[in-house]
């Protein structure tokens, strides 16, 4: 019994040394890159290790910890994707809900005949117009009333402009098939987004939230622009693309919400069955419901989303045969920040899923 406790001891011991080995590493990108802060999530389906670095913004004495609050930006499709297939499953929509059948007035000669259903809005399938922080909206489109009549008004003029070209995927990435499906998912469940996100947060016993995290609460997390300065305004064209990217939320949170599509993928998510994840993660070869299909320098294949909006960064991976997924969240929006975030990423991916 003592050799098996001395065993014991003597593992956890060098876990704790090896962890601290890692951190030292991170902090020591994150210092390289300029990145006020970053927060670090390894999870399987029945762990998770997180780390905070850094303080809330530049030049301050303010640590984070885990409990202050990142912004996703893009990576909030995957919840919406996430709300979507919940009411797939209420039967309050089917994936092959076309847009005009709810929206007819919305039709015209200009996007007439377009396959505008639920399935392809979510999936950067449908041939719709650019759109996102920084597309014109002209002064003649009204912008006044609620946030979802003011987006109602936006798609009524977008519905008009022309489409993006595919890319080499045969995808049309633009943010506006996440505004219309989130239009839809409000229309049928007679609720606005905020309203079918604060559900999500009930069900999963998470505290998504939106916008700006700073904005409400000046010690928490601030965004940063490549210039490294703290950004204290909301961008208004967040609300616009509030079903694209304007979610905010904890590592731990996160990290749970991530952790079950884990558990969903060996039966024990919620409140899917194991089809569902597997459907929402993998449907298509190269984009599914929120998520890129890609590989890694050391051959791996993983699912990410990378979202970038108003001086933050996030990066969600999940490994599919090693059953691990890895977040990072950074509060500098850079091309230097990404690279950063960038090697933290192949580095954990090299230690964790080799």
């Amino acid at each position: 019994m003592k050799v098996k406790l001395q065993f014991i001891l003597t593992f956890l011991i060098a876990c704790s040394l090896n962890a601290q080995t890692i951190s030292d590493k991170i902090d020591s990108i994150r210092i390289r890159y300029q990145i006020p802060a970053l927060e670090i999530a390894v999870i399987s389906s029945d762990s998770i290790l997180m780390k905070a670095l850094g303080t809330n913004k530049v030049n301050s004495n303010v640590k984070v910890t885990l409990q202050n609050r990142f912004h996703l930006g893009s990576n909030t499709k995957a919840i919406t994707s996430f709300i979507a297939a919940d009411l797939v499953l209420q039967g309050k929509i089917n994936w092959n809900t076309d847009f005009f059948n709810l929206f007819p007035e919305l039709k015209t000669k200009q996007n007439h005949g377009k396959d505008l259903t639920l399935l392809n809005l979510l999936n950067f399938k449908a041939p719709l117009a650019s759109f996102s922080y920084d597309t014109h909206i002209p002064e003649s489109v009204v912008i006044t009333g609620t946030n979802q009549e003011q987006r109602y008004n936006i798609v009524r003029y977008l519905l008009t402009q022309k489409a993006v070209e595919k890319n080499k995927d045969d995808l049309y990435l633009t943010n506006l098939g996440y505004v219309l499906a989130g239009l839809m998912l409000e229309k049928v469940s007679n609720k606005n987004y905020n309203e079918l996100v604060n559900d999500l947060n009930k069900k999963l016993n998470i505290d998504f939230r939106f916008g700006s995290p700073n904005i409400q609460d000046e010690q928490q997390t601030y965004g940063h622009n490549e210039k490294l300065i703290p950004l204290t305004e909301e961008n208004i064209k967040l609300s616009w693309l509030l079903s694209a990217g304007n979610i905010n939320i904890t590592l731990p949170d996160y990290s749970l919400y991530i952790q079950n599509y884990l558990k969903g993928l060996e039966g024990n998510g919620k409140p899917f069955q194991k089809k569902t994840f597997e459907q929402l993660l993998f449907e298509f070869p190269t984009f599914s419901f929120g998520w890129f299909n890609k590989i890694g320098k050391n051959g791996n294949n993983y699912i990410n989303n990378f979202g970038n909006a108003n001086g933050y960064m996030s990066s969600v991976s999940i490994f599919k045969e090693k059953k691990i997924a890895i977040i990072i969240f950074s509060n500098l929006s850079s091309e230097s920040a990404n690279e950063g975030i960038e090697l933290i990423l192949e580095m954990l991916a090299k230690k964790y899923c080799d």
